[in-house]
Order: C-alpha cells, then structure tokens, then sequence
C-alpha cells in the first residue's frame, strides 16, 4: 500500500495594509514610503511595518539616521531598488570575516574627506565593466 503525504502547508498571505492602519509614529516612520504603500505587496508592508516598530526603539541619531536611508530607498527607481536588494543579498552571503572586512572598508571609504571619495567613485565608474544583461 503507498503511502500518501500530506502536501507542505502554504503559508497564508498577510492582507493588504492600509496606510490609515499604521500608527501616527509608524505612518511618521514611513512617510517616504507613503506614495507607494498601496502599491507595495503586503508581505512588504508587513515587514516595513515591523521595522517601525523596532525604529521607534532607536535612539534620536540612529532613528534619523534610518529615516534618511528610507527617504532614499523611496527615492530610488525600481531597477535601484531592486539592485538594491541584489547587493543586500550578495553581503548578506558572505561569510562573517569577509562582511567585517566589507563594512571595515565602506567606513575607511566615509572616512574620507568628499573630493576623494567622489574621485574614487569617478575612478570606479570608468574602471567597472558594463552591466550584464
């Protein structure tokens, strides 16, 4: 007699959130997002939600300092973003001793006074090779 197996269980998908659900410090979080709330899949909404939550924890300098990186985000294409995304992924594989040498070298990199950084991005842009498509 074959065995039967019971199909892996499907998660169920949060339901779209919307914006007048969030609480005036998570819509204050979140307002340079707020354009494209309605758009953004509600696993999204979910997760940026949990996120204003953890950042009304923060401290004033580490609060605003998540705000800005947010107003960016926002600001960002699509492909950015989602390019975005690709490199988070990518360090987010790295072994431990590699994402410190990472982060060691993007705070040597800000560290630097603004003309060199903007000279070393130049160098890079015309050094790197051309996208994949």
């Amino acid at each position: 007699m074959a065995q039967t197996r019971d199909a892996p269980a499907i998660p169920p998908q949060p339901a779209p959130l919307p914006w007048s659900a969030l609480t005036p410090p998570e819509q204050r979080l979140l307002a340079p997002m707020r354009d494209q709330w309605q758009g953004l899949p509600p696993s999204q909404q979910q997760r940026l939600r949990r996120k204003a939550e953890r950042w009304q924890t923060l401290g004033p300098v580490q609060s605003g300092i998540a705000q800005q990186r947010l107003q960016r985000f926002a600001e960002m294409t699509p492909d950015q973003r989602a390019e975005a995304r690709r490199r988070f992924r990518a360090f987010q594989q790295l072994p431990p001793d590699e994402k410190q040498r990472v982060r060691e070298a993007f705070r040597r990199f800000h560290a630097l006074p603004p003309e060199e950084r903007r000279a070393l991005r130049e160098r890079f842009e015309k050094d790197r090779p051309p996208p994949r498509d």
